[in-house]
């Protein structure tokens, strides 16, 4: 009976699947994962993946990553937890408009900024100056690249999540060179040679990941734009008429406007697009935003003080690994940890992501993986207990 129950209700979610629009991406239609799973009787691939995201704990640690406001005391201001939710919302709104594939949409959407280091660009900025210089310049650091990284290696004990193919082509694929109006999928890529990406040239192999790319603009602009105002960083009235008068003077409006244009302008196509008209007010509006919010002189001080802070993290912690070598000299593991218990996380850490070999062991690898794991309060806590000194008596 229960046999017989599970195959029903499968064969109703991919009969749900059989009605969405052609340009669509069917959990049957999935390349499958790197390794096989058994099926799951309730629900398809794509909606697997989700779930899998959601419980992972790179995921809940984005509750303690900031976006543009760094480390706030102010419990409203965004996170980048409640920026892949916003995402996953508005997109999923969008995406069931257009009958695209909803599951695909919501897996992409919360797991899209994994990858993200603390302290927002800043942090990123910094981890890519740090490797493009001296002998790791070929590498750098994008954090879409780097959250593939982390749903394949990081996570599990080295096992990583083992997602669809899809939706890691939708992770690493999701944040472009360009700010385009128009975002079409690349369905001629080789999704199973995702790892040798490391560039952001490439374009998402399905339409929920263009969606995705595309509604990742939509859910910062405008509040980024509305934390400034909380901030104080500029006032309602800063905004230009040309802005709000054509997307409103705040959150909901903005995104409204920006949905509503997608919506008008996608259906039916297999590409996610805006008009013109409102495109250019969306370019102006990022254009404001990076004159007036991100290079504040107030947000550039705080992104700076972060910066050097993660620098010297690097630095010291890469010497740390090297000294202890690897983590296996337990007498001076003792002895970094009797100074500062925070660092046990970092031996843990070498052990349980189970690195497979020397490549993958090599310092500017481990402390660059450790390091994009932090939340913005665990680098600050790290850094006063390496750096501060406490009462001796």
């Amino acid at each position: 009976m229960a046999a017989k129950l599970e195959t029903d209700i499968h064969k109703i979610l991919l009969g749900d699947e059989e009605r969405l629009s052609p340009f669509a991406k069917k959990s049957s239609e999935s390349l499958g994962r790197l390794r096989d799973m058994e099926r799951d009787p309730f629900r398809l691939d794509f909606a697997r993946d989700e779930t899998r995201i959601i419980h992972s704990r790179p995921f809940r640690r984005l509750k303690h990553k900031t976006q543009v406001f760094l480390s706030p005391d102010n419990d409203h201001i965004c996170t980048r937890m409640e920026h892949v939710l916003h995402v996953s919302s508005i997109a999923s709104v969008i995406g069931r408009c257009l009958n695209l594939n909803t599951d695909l949409i919501n897996a992409i959407a919360k797991g899209h900024d994994l990858g993200h280091p603390p302290f927002g660009h800043s942090g990123e900025s910094v981890l890519n100056r740090i490797l493009t210089t001296g002998k790791n310049a070929a590498y750098g650091f994008k954090h879409e690249i780097h959250g593939l990284r982390v749903v394949d290696k990081l996570t599990n004990y080295g096992a990583g999540l083992n997602l669809t193919y899809e939706v890691r082509d939708g992770i690493a694929t999701h944040c472009g060179e360009k700010f385009d109006r128009t975002v079409q999928p690349d369905r001629s890529r080789n999704l199973k040679d995702l790892e040798s990406m490391n560039d952001r040239v490439c374009l998402p192999a399905t339409l929920e990941g263009c969606l995705v790319r595309l509604v990742d603009r939509i859910a910062y602009l405008g509040r980024d734009l509305e934390d400034a105002i909380k901030a104080r960083v500029i006032k309602k009235e800063d905004i230009p008429a040309s802005i709000a008068d054509g997307l409103g003077d705040e959150n909901g409006q903005i995104i409204g406007v920006f949905v509503n244009d997608t919506i008008a302008n996608s259906i039916g196509k297999d590409k996610i697009e805006m008009s013109e008209e409102i495109f250019e007010l969306m370019r102006q509006l990022k254009d404001f935003n990076y004159e007036r919010i991100y290079k504040h002189p107030d947000v550039a001080l705080m992104s700076d003080k972060a910066s050097k802070m993660l620098e010297i993290l690097f630095n010291e912690i890469r010497e740390i690994y090297d000294k202890s070598e690897h983590g296996q000299d337990s007498k001076y593991v003792a002895s970094v940890t009797k100074e500062s218990p925070v660092m046990e996380t970092f031996f843990n850490f070498i052990k349980n992501t189970n690195y497979q070999n020397e490549a993958e062991a090599e310092s500017w690898r481990v402390v660059t993986d450790y390091i994009a794991g932090m939340t913005d309060h665990f680098a600050e806590k790290t850094f006063r207990q390496l750096f501060m000194p406490s009462p001796f008596v």
